[in-house]
Formats: C-alpha cells, structure tokens, sequence
C-alpha cells in the first residue's frame, strides 16, 4: 500500500501537475491514471518516475494499454505482494505433506507396537513352527516399519529443501521491500522505519540523534540536458560517495527524486554538520563523465539540511526542520550546509 505524506499544499500542487501531465498526453483521468500521474509527480515511486520518464524520452503514445501495465507494475498487485502470496501456499503445501507423512508413520509405529505386544503373547510356550512363523511375522513388520520410515526420511529431505528455497525468496522479497531499486540504499519505507527505531533508542539512552537531508542541485537540469539514463548514473554515484562518507551505523536512504537523507544515531548536532559537509566537499569533488562518448559533463553539488532531534518531537517535525534548512542551502547559494541552528539565527 502507498503511504501519502505530503502537505495540503505539496499534494494540490501533485495533483495539479497530475492533471496537466494527463491532458496534455490525452490520457483518461480516470482514479487509476491519477494516481500513477499523482505519485509521480509527489516523488513517492522513484522506479514508477524512471519508467515514465523514459517513456517520455521515447515518445511513447501514453494508450490505455501503458496506463494499465503502469499502474499494474508500480502501484497494482506488487512483486513483492505476488512472492508472499506464493510463498504462503508452498508454505502451506509443505505443512499438509509434512501433516500426511507424520500421521501415516505415527500409524504405522502404531500399527508396529501391537503386532510386537500380540507376537510377544504368542512367543511363551510357542514351538519351533510357531516360532518360525512369528519370527517370519516380526521380519515382515520391521521391514514395513524401515520402509515407512525411509520414505519419511526423504519427504522430510525435500520438505527442509523447500523450506530452504522459502527462506531464500523470502528473504529477497524482504531485501527488495526496503532498498531502493535503483541506488541500492534503503528506500523511504526502510528510512522511516531505522528513524523511528533511532528516536527510541536516542529517548531510552538519552544520546543525540541527527538526521541530514541532501538534495542534488539543478538535478531537474542536468536530467533535461544530458538525459535520464545519465541522472540515474548520478544518483547511483551520489548514494555510494554518500555511504562512503558516512559511519557504519550511519543509514543512507534515498528519500525520493533526487533527494537523500541520512540518519546519523548517537551523533551531537556540530559533529553531524562536520559529516555533512565532508559529505559536501567529497561529492562536489566527483568529475562526472559519460564514459560512452569519453566527455566530461562537469560536476555536481548538493545542498544539505541538518537537524537534531529532540526528545518527545514527532518525526515529521525532525524532518521538516531538516528541510526547511535544506531550502535555506539552496536559496543562499546552494553547494553548502544548513543546520537548524542557521534557521534560529536566520528567524532573529
């Protein structure tokens, strides 16, 4: 499911952008179309705006058929929806084989224990023929009893083999749920989840907690000049200069378009400034380059917001604070570091 967090604002200017989007491609604005046309231009499915994208670069006609099969892929029935629904059946099909197998060895060990308790009555004052005969009886038996558990024996085999291809899918829908496709960093749902994490562990210890947000400068420029393929090339270079940047316990997120964030536990408000700026100068360093033609497309800078969580406050307020001295880097000049503290001066 979609989760919306914009502003009354940010969503009236979605939509709005949604409607244009719609009727200028002459596509039915009907609730499907809007909300594949909605999400894109709220930033919420980085992969659903990279496939409109370039299809925009192709000229593609927007048919009916294209608006299905992109709502179908990105907002309809998911991958990850589909694996689970597969993985609870196997799961399923595995238990009632398992259920079958170990009521039919628990008959047949029943079975096994009243022939033995009947033959064992019949051995006292038995002779030779009777012996022989119930000798013959018991090798029968035991020869059901091993063959049953043999069989046991290779249907639990293969039930620990599913089980294991189980945990395997299900592990990587569980890995997909909470990277982003592209950068491979954690995506917005997973970003949300650390952060949350994070502020209880910063209330329950009392320890700092800082959150940076970065944004690409003139991304929306460099995409219109140089094309999508090589912004997506620049957004996967951005995510990994960040990574290296940052500590091991540091979570890099992509937040959504061009936009990163950066969750920094147990990290005071001017030691989190310092990372962003390293973080700033490292990035602002890179030489971009379109290998294919061999030419150099310049370089790129980021404008970051930091902020510092304090204790009790909502999470959307750690992230609006971050923001907003995000927007302060980039109206003064962009290629710097805003913290909450520029915002305090900045109000005085």
């Amino acid at each position: 499911m979609i989760e919306y967090a914009e502003t009354r604002v940010q969503a009236l200017a979605a939509a709005q952008q949604a409607m244009e989007s719609m009727a200028r491609l002459g596509i039915s604005p009907h609730p499907n179309n809007f909300t594949v046309w909605y999400i894109h231009h709220s930033n919420r499915l980085p992969d659903l705006s990279r496939e409109i994208n370039r299809l925009l670069d192709l000229g593609a006609d927007f048919s009916p058929e294209i608006s299905k099969s992109l709502h179908d892929r990105f907002i309809g029935t998911s991958d990850e929806s589909r694996t689970l629904a597969d993985a609870g059946e196997r799961i399923e099909h595995t238990l009632e084989k398992l259920l079958l197998m170990i009521g039919a060895a628990s008959r047949g060990t029943e079975s096994y224990g009243a022939t033995l308790a009947n033959l064992s009555g019949r051995v006292d004052g038995a002779d030779d023929e009777s012996v022989q005969d119930i000798i013959g009886v018991l090798v029968s038996e035991t020869q059901k009893m091993i063959r049953v558990n043999r069989k046991m024996g290779t249907e639990l085999s293969r039930s620990a083999q599913e089980i294991h291809r189980l945990h395997d899918d299900l592990d990587k829908v569980w890995q997909e749920a909470r990277t982003d496709g592209l950068t491979g960093i954690a995506n917005r749902k997973m970003f949300d989840r650390v952060l949350r994490i994070a502020a209880e562990d910063a209330e329950t210890h009392g320890t700092h907690l800082c959150l940076l947000m970065l944004d690409i400068d003139r991304f929306k420029q460099f995409n219109d000049t140089h094309g999508h393929q090589m912004g997506d090339q620049v957004l996967k270079l951005v995510a990994r200069t960040v990574e290296t940047c940052v500590r091991p316990d540091d979570v890099v997120a992509r937040y959504g378009g061009e936009e990163f964030a950066v969750i920094l536990p147990d990290t005071p408000l001017k030691e989190a400034v310092d990372i962003g700026d390293r973080v700033r100068t490292t990035v602002a360093n890179r030489r971009i380059t379109n290998r294919r033609l061999g030419t150099e497309l310049g370089r790129i800078t980021l404008s970051i917001g930091v902020s510092e969580f304090a204790l009790a406050e909502p999470m959307a307020t750690l992230i609006q604070r971050a923001d907003k001295a995000l927007y302060l880097a980039k109206r003064t000049g962009r290629n710097r570091v805003v913290s909450q503290s520029d915002l305090d001066m900045t109000a005085c």
